[in-house]
């Protein structure tokens, strides 16, 4: 995630480090988060020593890598009882992933990417995904487009990326590009991820307000490409919209 000029220099290159970790990498050792971050071996370690005493990294004394201790938990507790949005949500998301047999995510503006705050998936689906915590590029994602493009033009430019990183052949590799499928998004009222940040894999995506008019959250429901046609997304954008229309300006 892109930072804004920080006075805590310090500060800033330890939260970094946290942020290093994820659903795909849980354990990191000290020579991996250097060389992601560009800090130098010492540095690192002595940041994440001091998490280690204070419970927020846990190391694995059999591979010396680190991975996120429980005590962040706490925050994660605290965050989900002041914003209440899996709660709120669910029910809408529920029969969303009923009537249209598909997975169906919701997420929040984080910087430049969309922040993953609950998942659904139809009944009867195994091995339901745990999604909370998760992030990924606005730019590229059903849920990251949808919300960009109702933002202020001022607000929009904020969670642009500094580079647009080509993650398939379908991803928007300029501001313009960007721009250009934002108006259409508009104008239609939904967007569409088309493969843009994984192979295989479309989505569908619907803004949520908030009081102020600006989008606050939104939601998807996302499948393989196969089973995602033309008609199929039109009237999936059309079920989704029937369904949250009790959302809008609420949150």
């Amino acid at each position: 995630m892109e930072h804004a000029e920080a006075k805590v220099k310090s500060l800033v290159k330890a939260m970094e480090v946290l942020e290093c970790f994820s659903i795909k990498k849980p354990e990191l050792g000290v020579t991996e988060i250097a060389q992601e971050l560009h800090l130098q071996k010492s540095t690192v370690h002595n940041i994440m020593s001091t998490f280690e005493t204070m419970g927020y990294l846990v190391q694995n004394r059999t591979t010396g890598k680190y991975s996120l201790g429980v005590r962040l938990l706490q925050f994660s507790y605290i965050i989900n009882n002041q914003m209440g949005y899996q709660k709120f949500f669910s029910p809408y998301m529920e029969e969303i992933a009923t009537r249209l047999s598909e997975t169906v995510y919701m997420g929040i503006p984080h910087g430049t990417e969309v922040l993953y705050m609950e998942s659904k998936q139809p009944q009867g689906t195994m091995g339901e995904r745990r999604i909370l915590g998760e992030h990924a590029p606005m730019y590229c994602t059903g849920l990251g487009k949808a919300m960009l493009a109702f933002m202020k033009p001022g607000e929009m430019e904020c969670h642009f990326p500094k580079e647009f990183v080509k993650f398939t052949e379908n991803t928007l590799s300029s501001r313009e590009e960007l721009l250009e499928d934002l108006a259409r998004i508009r104008e239609r009222g939904y967007s569409i991820d088309n493969m843009e940040h994984e192979y295989g894999v479309v989505c569908v995506a619907l803004p949520v307000f908030g009081h102020d008019g600006s989008p606050a959250a939104a939601v998807s429901v996302s499948g393989p490409s196969l089973r995602f046609q033309k008609e199929t997304i039109v009237q999936a954008a059309v079920t989704m919209k029937e369904i949250l229309r009790p959302t809008q300006y609420v949150l």
